[in-house]
């Protein structure tokens, strides 16, 4: 068996197993110079970083991080989706937890930036429901729960709700239920949200307007 070039991981004949191969399809990691696989937002390799010789104890990011701002804009689509049919929505994430602090902080790697790195982004609250909310955006409208958590040590909050944002569709599906290997389902067809289906559909214009050229 063959391991990841980027993670490590078994990845079989590939050269990247399927999570790293879905981060290299949204951008997220990208070759080196050298042909090694690194964080887009990093202009070198750590290999070629430590070769270069430069001062600074922390690599510096030098580019604009396309996957950051389509994810953080998936996140007000959201947000303000669930205002419009009545929730209230309570930011929760990292960023919000802990002030001032976000991921551009944090390393790529390690467990205690994975384990940061899960917490939910919010809490919506209506009438006696309450629920937690992780948002995804993914331009290829595919993401793989069981293989994005599985090599970081799995999910904590198996209630949290996954939202996934694409440029045509809103879907979601509970996180225990990702672990199982379930699809994920269109969110008015969600039993578990009171959801406008006519709201609904003018955030996913919103979607094909901000996304659709992705």
């Amino acid at each position: 068996m063959g391991t990841c070039k980027s993670c490590a991981e078994e990845s079989g004949k590939y050269d990247l197993c399927k999570s790293c191969h879905y981060e290299f399809l949204e951008g997220l990691i990208d070759k080196c110079k050298c042909g090694n696989f690194k964080d887009s937002e990093y202009n070198l390799c750590k290999d070629c970083y430590k070769k270069s010789k430069q001062d600074q104890d922390i690599q510096k990011k030098t580019k604009i991080s396309d996957s950051s701002i389509k994810g953080r804009l998936a996140e007000a689509i959201v947000e303000e989706m669930f205002l419009a049919m009545g929730y209230r929505v309570f930011r929760f994430g990292m960023e919000n937890t802990v002030p001032g602090f976000g991921d551009r902080y944090l390393p790529r790697k390690g467990d205690v930036a994975d384990e940061v790195r899960k917490m939910p982004d919010f809490i919506v609250v209506k009438d006696s429901q309450i629920a937690y909310i992780e948002v995804k955006y993914r331009t290829s409208g595919e993401f793989d729960f069981k293989s994005h958590y599985t090599k970081k040590g799995g999910y904590p909050y198996q209630n949290a709700f996954f939202i996934l944002v694409t440029p045509k569709h809103i879907k979601v599906q509970k996180a225990s239920e990702l672990e199982k290997g379930e699809e994920f389902i269109f969110l008015n067809k969600c039993k578990d949200f009171e959801t406008d289906k006519e709201i609904i559909l003018q955030y996913i214009e919103f979607c094909k307007k901000f996304f659709g050229n992705c």
